[in-house]
């Protein structure tokens, strides 16, 4: 995933930005390079493009990779995580963008701290401006910066990975695709491990579940709707 997914960036709103060197060369007025001082002696050669030649040689090298670090190190000043790190999630094309000079210092640290959220969330902790209770169609209640019914959310990240989701509020375990019925009207089994009574658990058991995950319910129109969420009191 590219830093403009991460952020969701549109890539038509691109601006370059001359923290590289490479790229601070302005053209002349007309558009065009501007023109070589006289008296250099230097000519092209047939077939061959030095510029390029140069150009292809500083890509990959350890002088550039020593500029992405450090232009890194001070995108994740003050945060728990290393300029390699930020390095290694850059997609292929996330370079090439450095490298032109279309992403910002800016941009570059709000990349840094998306990283660490996204692994404080990979861990199942709530992000501290998650405040709100909310319901995502595929992971149940959430946390959110906003409240109400979504279709799709951050934790639906955890939820692919088999990852823990924290919770804002108990939930039945007979409303999670995870409990398995037994021959018994109310009571099953937790496919996921969850801790629960030698004869297993009750479908209407009310519990904090980090691993549950909503049934489709159908409603009068025939649509899913998320399962139920209530708040204890």
């Amino acid at each position: 995933m590219s830093w403009r997914d991460t952020l969701g960036v549109n890539p038509s709103t691109r601006t370059p930005h001359t923290h590289n060197s490479q790229n601070t060369q302005k053209p002349t007025e007309t558009g065009s390079p501007a023109p070589l001082p006289a008296g250099l002696g230097i000519h092209p050669i047939p077939g061959d493009n030095c510029a390029d030649s140069a150009d292809s040689a500083y890509r990959g090298s350890e002088q550039e990779i020593s500029k992405l670090l450090e232009t890194l190190a001070d995108a994740c000043k003050g945060l728990d995580i290393t300029p390699a790190e930020i390095k290694e999630a850059l997609a292929p094309e996330d370079i090439d963008d450095w490298r032109e000079g279309t992403i910002s210092a800016d941009t570059l640290a709000a990349f840094a701290r998306s990283l660490v959220q996204r692994q404080k969330m990979d861990q199942g902790k709530r992000p501290e401006h998650y405040t709100e209770q909310a319901t995502c169609k595929h992971c149940g209640p959430i946390w959110l910066w906003f409240s109400g019914e979504v279709l799709g959310c951050p934790w639906c990240w955890n939820r692919v990975a088999d990852k823990p989701i924290p919770r804002p509020c108990s939930v039945y375990c007979g409303d999670c695709i995870h409990f398995e019925r037994i021959d018994h009207p109310h009571l099953g089994h937790c496919a996921k491990g969850e801790p629960e009574s030698i004869a297993g658990l009750w479908d209407t058991d009310w519990r904090y579940c980090e691993r549950f995950l909503p049934k489709p319910r159908q409603t009068s129109n025939d649509q899913s709707r998320p399962a139920r969420a209530e708040t204890k009191r």
